[in-house]
């Protein structure tokens, strides 16, 4: 019986470790934070830090599996555009202080190129659904894919540093826009590209 009071407070101590470290991901990059840091903001000693983690870099490979966007992704109906794409902002809106600390460029080494990874494989998923024929595309379908996953992680990014200004709904409805039309139709230039 005493089994379950220890895996609580466990959990609870675990929380606060992790619930530290994004705060102070929030405000200073990745390699300036020590497990010190980490143990005073969770108020606990660095030995209940170590029972746990090996090191800083083991605390964060820990929180990036917890939050495996395949996992999340894969789950959606592919046939539903919008609402596959709406599923990523609800699930990123969700979880906004993780993904606000993790997505900046001096976060985790590779969370963000996992980001990308993982938006290239539903993209790679998702094609066929929509008729995508190799034979048709004017360039490498490689390309376009790393270019589209990119410009999703980048969209991401914006719509969480400036406070989530829109609704999941409208954020899936303006990033398919920009997937479909390109930015400068969207912007309402016309330029034609020279071959």
């Amino acid at each position: 019986m005493l089994s379950k009071p220890i895996d609580l407070r466990i959990q609870r101590t675990l929380q606060r470790i992790r619930h530290a470290f994004l705060e102070l991901l929030e405000v200073k990059s990745f390699d300036q934070i020590t497990v010190s840091a980490v143990s005073e903001r969770a108020q606990i000693n660095r030995a209940t830090f170590y029972r746990h983690y090996t090191d800083i870099y083991d605390l964060a490979q820990q929180i990036t599996e917890q939050f495996d966007a395949i996992q999340q992704v894969q789950k959606r109906d592919t046939e539903d555009l919008v609402g596959a794409v709406r599923a990523i902002f609800e699930h990123v809106a969700d979880y906004a202080s993780f993904y606000r600390a993790m997505i900046r460029p001096d976060a985790i080494p590779g969370f963000r190129a996992r980001m990308e990874e993982t938006v290239a494989e539903q993209f790679t998923m998702l094609l066929p659904t929509l008729g995508f024929k190799a034979q048709n595309a004017a360039m490498p379908p490689a390309l376009v894919i790393r270019y589209l996953a990119a410009a999703q992680v980048a969209f991401v990014q914006w719509w969480l540093e400036e406070g989530m200004p829109f609704s999941a709904e409208e954020a899936a409805t303006y990033l398919i826009q920009l997937h479909t039309a390109g930015s400068w139709q969207v912007l309402g230039l016309e330029i034609e590209a020279s071959r």
